[in-house]
C-alpha cells in the first residue's frame, strides 16, 4: 500500500554567500553570550590564543557594535550551533517584538511559542496551546529545516505567587509565568526588581493536588489529526508571512514530503505471534486477543494445583464473587480463565482476607497471612480488590497497594490487583469481559505461563533492557533492568538501581553473560535497549565488564525514546486518519529513525480501539563502528524492537513501547515502594505486570 508521508518540518534557504558577524572576547553586560561549544571555527583567526579554560565570548551576531571583530560565517560549513544559536535569536526576536506571545526557552534556547486559547481559559486559569520551532541544519533534506512540533497544553493560574504563597509551600512552584515570559520560579530569587504579584504558577502536578484539580486523564482520541490541525494553523498564522521570512526565508510548499529513498518497513512476518495449536490451527496470528481465543497461550502454566485467594475490604465482598465467578464460568465472550488462557485455579473456601480499615489495612492483612497454612505444594495467586484507583490522589492510599504486593512476594506469592469501579452494574454489553482477558494474559505470565511468544528462530545473544522511572515525590530516578537470554520476547532476570549506579549495572550485565556461557556457548553478540541516549560514561564500565570475562563481541546500544515522538512526527495524508502504516521506519539521520509501530496494516482494517500511537525514536551505536555500515544489521535490530512491542502480557492491547524498555519501567516504579527491596522470589517473576 503506497502511502503519502510528510515530516512536521518546514524547509528554507540558506544564505547566499557569507554573513558577516561580529564578536568580543569577553563577556559583555546584556548582550548575548556563547559557550565554548558554539565558538565559531575560525575563531583563532580573530582571538588568536584564546585560552581552552575560557568558556564564553560576547556576540552581537550581525549587529555592529565598537569594540566587536567581525568574521565572515559560511553557514554550509560553520559550527552548526552557532548556526542554530542564530536562527533561534531570530525566532524569538520575531515572537517577543513582531508578533508578541509569551515564549519559553530551553537551555539549548530553542522557543517554545505558548499561544493563548482565551475562549476555553476560566476564571481560574489561562489555557494555552504550546508549540516548539526547533532548528535542525540539512538532517533530511539539503536545506535548513524548522521543525515544529505541538507540545500539548498547559493551564497557569489566576492566582499570584504572593496570595499563593500564604498556604501553598514555595517548593511546589516549578514554572511560572512573568510578563510575556516563563520561567524557573528558583531562578527569579537572582533576578532585579521582581513584582510577585505579576507572577503566576504553571499547574502542575503538586499543585494540581494541593488545590484540588482533579486528574484529567488523556484522551483515546486521534492525535495525528489534532497534531496536523494544531501545527498547520500555527504555520498559516504566524510564520506563513513575509515578516516572518524577513528573519528566516522558509519555502512556501509547506510541510516536507518524506523521500522515498528514507523509507523501508519491517518483514510482514514481524507482526505474527506464536500462540497455542488448540482445535488443530496453526497458531499464529497479528493479533494477541484474537491469538488466544483461537489458539490458546504458547505455554501454560507449568503448575495444575493453583489456589487463588482473595484480599479485600468488607465493602468488596459481592465484588469478590461476582469476579471469581466471571474467572470460573465467563462473562460475555469471555468464557472462564481456562477456556481463555488454560489456567485451572480454585478458590479455596474461607481462606480469603478481608479487611476493616480501608486507610491502614497492612497490620491486619499481615495479621491474617500468619494464621493461613499455605501448602507447599500448591501454588497460591492472591486477586487484590483495591478501595483506591491509580487516580486517587492521596499518596498514602496509593501506597497500599505497593506494601500488599511486598507482603505477598516475601511468601513467594503474586498477586493481581483488581479495580472494582471497573465493574458497573449498567454493563449491559459485558464491556468487563476486556478486563478479564486483559487479567487472564497477566495471571497466566504470572503463573510461568507464556501467552504467546514472537514468531522468530532463536539466535544466540542477550537482550539487556534498561528502563527508568522519576519518583517527582522525592525527585529521585531509578533505573530497573530486564535479561532475555535470546530474541524470542521471554525475560529471565529483573534488578534495579538509581540512576547513578550504572556500574552496578555493569555488573549485573556481566553476572548474566557469565551465566548464559556455563549453560550455553557465549552470545554472539550484546543488545541493550536503553531509555535514553547512552553516554561513553555510561557505556564504559560495561565494557569493561565485557573485558574483564574475555568476551569479545559487539555491543549494539539501541536506545529508545520513553515517550513517543512528539518533536518529529511522520503522517500518511494518503490515509484520512494520517497514521502510517505498521512496520514503517524513516532515517532522519546520524543512524537516527522514527518506527511506527501501531496496529495499522496494510490490507487489514485498523480499529479505532486499538489508539493512534505516535511514532517511536531510535538511534543506534555500537562498539564495533563497521557494524553500522551493514543495512541488514540495522533492520534487524529494528524489527527487534519493533517485535519486542508485541510481548506485553498486561494486556491483549498492543503497545508501541517494547518490553525492553516497559517491563524495566514498571520495576523501577515500583520497587522503591518496598522497604526492603524486590524480594528474591521477585527478581525472576512477571510481578509487575
Amino acid at each position: 500500500m503506497s502511502q503519502n508521508l510528510h515530516f512536521n518540518i518546514l524547509t528554507f534557504d540558506w544564505p547566499t554567500g557569507t554573513v558577516k558577524f561580529n564578536f568580543h572576547r569577553e563577556e559583555q553586560k546584556k548582550l548575548p553570550r556563547i559557550h565554548k561549544t558554539s565558538f565559531p571555527s575560525a575563531i583563532e583567526s580573530i582571538f588568536p590564543n584564546i585560552p581552552s579554560s575560557q568558556k564564553f565570548i560576547a556576540t552581537t551576531f550581525t549587529g555592529e557594535m565598537e569594540g566587536f571583530t567581525p568574521l565572515h560565517i559560511d553557514f554550509k560549513k560553520e559550527n552548526p550551533d552557532l548556526i542554530k544559536l542564530y536562527y533561534n535569536r531570530q525566532i524569538n526576536y520575531y515572537f517577543r517584538k513582531v508578533t508578541p506571545q509569551v515564549i519559553k526557552q530551553t537551555f539549548i534556547k530553542e522557543n517554545q511559542i505558548w499561544i493563548l486559547l482565551e475562549n476555553q481559559s476560566t476564571d481560574k486559569y489561562w489555557l494555552y496551546d504550546k508549540f516548539t520551532l526547533s532548528v535542525q541544519l540539512a538532517e533530511v533534506s539539503n536545506y535548513p529545516e524548522l521543525q515544529l512540533s505541538y507540545d500539548g497544553r498547559s493551564k497557569v493560574l489566576k492566582r499570584n505567587v504572593t496570595d499563593l504563597i500564604q498556604h501553598i509551600e514555595p517548593e511546589q512552584f516549578n514554572w511560572v509565568l512573568h510578563g510575556n515570559q516563563i520561567a524557573k520560579y528558583e531562578k527569579m530569587a537572582a533576578w532585579e526588581d521582581v513584582d510577585y504579584n505579576n507572577v503566576y504558577p504553571q499547574l502542575n502536578k503538586n499543585l494540581r493536588g494541593s488545590l484540588g484539580f482533579p486528574i484529567e486523564t488523556k484522551p483515546r482520541d486521534n492525535r495525528y489529526k489534532g497534531y496536523l490541525s494544531k501545527i498547520t494553523k500555527f504555520y498559516v498564522d504566524y510564520l506563513d508571512n513575509e515578516e516572518f521570512r524577513k528573519l528566516i526565508p522558509l519555502h512556501k510548499n509547506g510541510f516536507l514530503p518524506v523521500a522515498l529513498a528514507r523509507v523501508n518497513a519491517t518483514d510482514k512476518d514481524c507482526n505474527k505471534l506464536s500462540f497455542g495449536k488448540k482445535t488443530g490451527t496453526d497458531g499464529f496470528d497479528i493479533a494477541p486477543n484474537n491469538g488466544m481465543k483461537l489458539h490458546g497461550p504458547f505455554k501454560k502454566s507449568p503448575y495444575n494445583n493453583i489456589h487463588v485467594f482473595y484480599i479485600l475490604h468488607k465493602d468488596n465482598i459481592e465484588t469478590a464473587k461476582k469476579i471469581n465467578g466471571y474467572l470460573q464460568d465467563g462473562l460475555g465472550f469471555f468464557k472462564g480463565i481456562y477456556s481463555y488462557a488454560e489456567v485451572l485455579l480454585h478458590t479455596e473456601d474461607k481462606f480469603s482476607i478481608g479487611f476493616n480499615d480501608k486507610e491502614n489495612p497492612i497490620a491486619e492483612i499481615e495479621e491474617k497471612l500468619k494464621t493461613r497454612t499455605f501448602n507447599p505444594d500448591s501454588k497460591y495467586i492472591a486477586i487484590y480488590i483495591t478501595p483506591f484507583s491509580k487516580y486517587e490522589q492521596d499518596l498514602s492510599k496509593r501506597e497500599i497497594y505497593y506494601r500488599i504486593k511486598e507482603l505477598l512476594l516475601k511468601r513467594g506469592i503474586t498477586s493481581q490487583v483488581v479495580d472494582p469501579a471497573k465493574i458497573k452494574p449498567e454493563d449491559t454489553k459485558n464491556t468487563y469481559a476486556y478486563s478479564l482477558t486483559n487479567i487472564s494474559v497477566a495471571i497466566l505470565a504470572k503463573l510461568g505461563g507464556t501467552p504467546w511468544r514472537l514468531n522468530t528462530p532463536v539466535k544466540n545473544e542477550l537482550i539487556v533492557g534498561v528502563g527508568a522511572f522519576k519518583h517527582t515525590a522525592i525527585d529521585v530516578q531509578y533505573i530497573g533492568s530486564a535479561f532475555s537470554f535470546n530474541n524470542t520476547g521471554g525475560f529471565n532476570r529483573f534488578e534495579y538501581f538509581m540512576k547513578h549506579e550504572i556500574d552496578v549495572l555493569a555488573g549485573s550485565i556481566s553476572r548474566a553473560i557469565r551465566e548464559y556461557a556455563t549453560v550455553n556457548n557465549p552470545p554472539e553478540r550484546l543488545i541493550i535497549h536503553f531509555y535514553k541516549t547512552m553516554s561513553e560514561k555510561e557505556l564504559a564500565p560495561i565494557q569493561a565488564a565485557l573485558e574483564e570475562i574475555d568476551l569479545n563481541i559487539p555491543v549494539f546500544i539501541v536506545s529508545i525514546n520513553k515517550t513517543e515522538s512528539e518533536d518529529i512526527v511522520v503522517f500518511d495524508k494518503g490515509w484520512a486518519e494520517l497514521m502510517p502504516l505498521s512496520g514503517t521506519y524513516i532515517n532522519i539521520g546520524k543512524n537516527r529513525y522514527l518506527l511506527c509501530n501501531n496496529t495499522r496494516y496494510s490490507g487489514a482494517n485498523h480499529s479505532a480501539a486499538d489508539g493512534y500511537p505516535f511514532p517511536i525514536k531510535l538511534k543506534i551505536d555500537c562498539n564495533d563502528k563497521t557494524q553500522l555500515q551493514e543495512t541488514r544489521v540495522t533492520k534487524e535490530l529494528i524489527e527487534q524492537v519493533y517485535q519486542f512491542s508485541r510481548m506485553y502480557w498486561k494486556s491483549v492491547r498492543q503497545q508501541n513501547l517494547p518490553v525492553t524498555i516497559k517491563y524495566p519501567e514498571m520495576v523501577a516504579e515500583m520497587a522503591p515502594h518496598f522497604e526492603e527491596g524486590i524480594p528474591t522470589y521477585g527478581k525472576d517473576n512477571l510481578w509487575f505486570l
